[in-house]
């Protein structure tokens, strides 16, 4: 049946692909209960299904940004842990996940969860959308953020320590703060020189877990489902009864590790921790399976210190093996930990690394005299933008023309039309104005997955924007059929839906997407498969 419809879509294209170099799109590039047991207590039953102390969450989920790049997961994210933790015995501020909340709401929250913790009450925050590392401080972004410079911080943010001041002054004795928030920098290049990727990892205080979804400076997934990867591990894993604190933590990094192959590893910052914990006790039938014993368990401190050894094994940052020796002085690894003291020698000092050479359309290798011309546009553009380049003389680029282009996007869509046009992998070689790789002979390819079969994913749509992958493309997704899905290597696309025939709808297609551009256009997806003419269906693409 994709052959068929192949045929039939290469017989109804109106015109062959030319090469590309810049272009708009069709539409606008705008681009997540613990039961606590005194180790002296008698534990001649298992733990009651009731929590013996109160237990407060604060869940926030943003999606509807106003002014940054929209993420479709957060609120589900919010909803779907909100869910798992009422399950839990947890009491919920507002009493149900709050979903996008601008700066006000979310200082009104956190006040709220504050005083709802006061008394002893175990207290859970959880949030899910943008997050920035400015200067070395996470903060949340509310939906209403709008930020100019660095000065705009202090405005339209807000400070993860204020939640952490608000645990730390209810005096509880166990504070959780889950961040999916370690997401690509939403505002771009806009005048924030400060800003890192990721989140950074931040000091826990006494009887505080602070997990992340990934490592601290690493980026996390948005997730292709109805929830981010780690959100969907953490709900499914607090249910499971039985299971410590760092257990649920130590289980959900794995999950996370294994779902995304590797790319996302779950982080954990902690202090020591007094008690057990379990968001869902031991079921009674299991523990009537094994005898009694006279008292509840001391606390195990060798989970503690395998996760937090785990953490840090592979950093170069004495402060960490330091904090670890202070904490487990006698530990199995202390050891380990001294050694890596001693291998960590003080640093010689840094001679300043050399600059990378500003991009000059004379110098670049591969291209012919003509080409290279046709590159000052791409020299006087604005950043955030990006240049690939292939050994066979073929080149794309994308500047910052609607001032909404984010770096991660301008890498990867240039490498995708770039690819797409030679017929082979290309090389990135600059980015926003600056050569990444001035020595043709150190020049490596960097291949992208563009996909020509199989199922409809909207994740995976090449050339477009992420702002599109994540709101428009799942929309064409749950259309009726027939329908169709046209691109074009610059970044243009237009659907046709709902149609008699998918004649229909691949005509219609076509013939919207020629409003943006009036040679080129192809047909991605019809009904739910990509049918998208691969590199033996001729070079006419490549000309």
């Amino acid at each position: 049946m994709v052959e068929g419809m192949r045929a039939l879509i290469m017989g109804t294209m109106l015109a062959t692909l030319a090469a590309v170099t810049g272009g708009q799109p069709a539409a606008a590039e705008s681009a997540r209960g613990v039961q606590i047991m005194p180790a002296t207590a008698a534990a001649t039953a298992p733990p009651a299904a009731v929590p013996a102390e109160r237990r407060v969450a604060l869940v926030i989920g943003n999606g509807a940004y106003r002014n940054a790049p929209p993420l479709t997961n957060p609120p589900n994210d919010a909803r779907t842990v909100a869910t798992a933790l009422t399950g839990a015995g947890f009491e919920l501020v507002g009493g149900k996940a709050l979903i996008d909340l601008d700066r006000a709401g979310t200082e009104n929250a956190i006040r709220s969860f504050g005083q709802q913790l006061r008394g002893g009450a175990i207290g859970l925050f959880y949030y899910a959308g943008h997050g920035l590392q400015i200067s070395g401080t996470n903060y949340l972004v509310p939906v209403s953020a709008q930020l100019a410079s660095e000065a705009d911080v202090k405005y339209e943010l807000v400070d993860v320590n204020f939640v952490l001041d608000e645990m730390v002054q209810a005096g509880n004795r166990l504070n959780m703060i889950l961040l999916d928030a370690c997401r690509n920098n939403p505002f771009g290049g806009r005048g924030l020189r400060s800003v890192s990727g990721g989140l950074a990892q931040m000091q826990a205080p006494s009887g505080t877990v602070i997990s992340y979804a990934t490592q601290p400076g690493n980026v996390a997934a948005d997730g292709s489902g109805g929830n981010s990867p780690y959100t969907a591990a953490l709900a499914e894993t607090i249910r499971q009864p039985g299971r410590s604190v760092f257990e649920v933590f130590n289980d959900v990094g794995i999950a996370v590790k294994k779902k995304t192959g590797g790319a996302q590893q779950p982080w954990l910052s902690t202090s020591p921790i007094e008690g057990q914990f379990y968001f869902e006790p031991a079921s009674t039938e299991a523990a009537e399976s094994v005898p009694a014993p006279t008292a509840a368990p001391p606390p195990s401190s060798a989970d503690k210190e395998a996760l937090y050894w785990e953490s840090i094994k592979d950093s170069h940052n004495p402060a960490f093996y330091r904090a670890y020796l202070e904490q487990f002085p006698t530990g199995v690894f202390a050891g380990l930990a001294r050694a890596k003291l001693a291998s960590i020698t003080p640093a010689a000092p840094a001679l300043a690394p050399t600059p990378a050479p500003a991009f000059d359309p004379e110098t670049v290798p591969y291209l012919t005299e003509q080409q290279k011309a046709g590159l000052r546009e791409y020299q006087t553009g604005a950043s955030p933008k990006a240049l690939a380049i292939s050994k066979r003389g073929h080149f794309a680029y994308l500047t910052n023309g609607n001032g909404e282009l984010t770096e991660d996007d301008a890498r990867r869509r240039v490498l995708e039309r770039c690819q797409f046009l030679a017929g082979t992998s290309c090389m990135l070689y600059s980015v926003s104005g600056l050569v990444l790789q001035p020595d043709t002979r150190s020049l490596a390819p960097t291949p992208v997955t563009i996909r020509s079969s199989g199922r409809f994913d909207p994740a995976a749509v090449p050339f477009v924007a992420q702002t599109v992958r994540n709101t428009k493309m799942p929309v064409f997704a749950a259309a009726r059929t027939h329908k169709a899905l046209a691109i074009h290597p610059s970044g243009a696309w237009a659907t046709a839906t709902g149609r008699e025939s998918v004649e229909a709808a691949t005509t219609v297609a076509l013939q919207n997407c020629a409003q943006f551009k009036e040679k080129g256009c192809m047909i991605y997806a019809v009904d739910d498969e990509i049918v998208l003419a691969g590199p033996e269906d001729g070079a006419a693409r490549r000309q």
